[in-house]
């Protein structure tokens, strides 16, 4: 896998990328905080519910970063507790990003079939961006500092994974009009696209099925001998 070394071009290459994809939807968008405010569910705006993310993100970061390590000894029984641990976190990105990527950019295409408004905030974009953006953040984040905190042996080695986890699903955007682009728009939607895929497959093998993969061989390792030192 890529190494630690390469972790700061890494960085640039995938905001670059980034950048690529965010660039036709976030150029044209709409009041997305006023929409946010104004659409309510039993009486909670989406942007509450956006708050609400935010103090959790906050809350939870900060009782991780300030874990205090025990001793160096680590039992197999400790170790497969801190990777099951680890494992959720990614789990539940992994759910976030599916849910975003397939259902919601799914009704978000319906709705602009119908509002025809680049300009327009619909409400699966609001969600994607408003909810699901900082659940990305929170679970990559989250199992990037609980790593670092509780399992550094683990994480020395995984920086640009982690970062991988953490960022690549912010390319799951609401629903893509190639219109949006300018002049050449046949080659820069092809440029597009395969940013897209590039970042997909990346958080896929990378992020999640790697960082999956060797927890799980410390998961076995621990279980087979729980008792000694690991």
């Amino acid at each position: 896998m890529i190494d630690n070394k390469m972790l700061p071009i890494s960085f640039v290459v995938l905001f670059v990328m980034l950048g690529l994809i965010w660039r036709p939807s976030f150029s044209n968008l709409g009041d997305l905080f006023g929409y946010a405010e104004s659409a309510k569910y039993k009486g909670v705006s989406l942007l509450d519910f956006f708050k609400a993310e935010l103090v959790i993100i906050v809350t939870v970061w900060t009782v991780l970063l300030t874990y205090k390590r025990r001793g160096v000894i680590t039992d197999g029984d400790y170790l497969v507790k801190k990777q099951i641990m680890l494992v959720v976190f990614v789990i539940g990105q992994v759910f976030m990003g599916f849910f975003a990527g397939g259902f919601l950019v799914h009704q978000d295409a319906s709705w602009y079939q119908v509002l025809h408004e680049n300009s327009e905030i619909m409400p699966a974009q609001a969600i994607i961006l408003l909810i699901c953006y900082p659940s990305y953040i929170f679970f990559g984040g989250s199992a990037a500092i609980y790593a670092k905190t509780r399992l550094p042996h683990f994480f020395k080695d995984k920086y640009v994974a982690f970062m991988v986890l953490t960022f690549a699903p912010l390319a799951f955007l609401p629903y893509y009009d190639g219109s949006l682009l300018e002049a050449k728009r046949e080659m820069l939607e092809l440029v597009y696209m395969l940013v897209y895929w590039l970042l997909s497959v990346a958080w896929v093998v990378l992020g999640v099925l790697y960082i999956i993969f060797k927890s799980s061989q410390d998961i076995f390792k621990g279980l087979s001998d729980p008792f000694s030192e690991m």
